[in-house]
């Protein structure tokens, strides 16, 4: 038996803060002891890829965990990544740890590598590679993290995700 949840702080999407979701993520109980066993959220896989997409055109600097999660929801390795976008392994794995912050060219040509996989990952998705050029990324104060809110569309079979809502905090 399932019930759908009006609003739930998604915390395990794989970004370094949690993430809203509107009448998009269901309560599992036990048919028999009516006891909630779980929380589930429906195709997932559309919802990572469109908060990626989303998070890419919000031109608040990007932070090393949002790379990592940019770069995970792409399917590629630290390895693959970093020679994509031309830096060192080194530099990649040290913006995702946090160690060091991700210079300006580097969080464009981040955002613009979820823009043009995107058509691959969630098919009829297009967002233009020059409005990744067009953006002026504006610096994050160290305290400040993006509100995301994602609605489902309808509780249907065919429901989709709509492009979440993004928020400087």
């Amino acid at each position: 038996m399932f019930r759908t949840l009006a609003s739930y702080e998604a915390d395990q999407l794989g970004l370094p803060y949690p993430v809203t979701l509107i009448e998009g993520a269901e309560e599992e109980f036990d048919d028999a002891t009516g006891e909630r066993t779980g929380i589930s959220i429906p195709d997932l896989d559309e919802l990572v890829i469109m908060i990626a997409l989303s998070r890419a055109m919000f031109s608040v600097q990007l932070t090393g965990g949002e790379v990592k999660f940019m770069r995970q929801v792409i399917g590629m390795s630290q390895k693959a990544f970093a020679e994509g976008i031309a830096v060192d392994p080194a530099t990649l794995s040290r913006w995702e740890n946090g160690k060091i912050e991700v210079g300006e060219w580097a969080d464009k040509a981040v955002r613009m590598a979820v823009v043009l996989a995107a058509p691959a990952l969630l098919p009829g998705m297009f967002i233009d590679g020059l409005d990744v050029v067009k953006l002026r990324i504006t610096k994050r104060s160290t305290d400040a993290i993006p509100k995301i809110v994602v609605r489902r569309t309808s509780q249907a079979a065919d429901a989709r995700w709509d492009r979440p809502a993004l928020m400087a905090a």
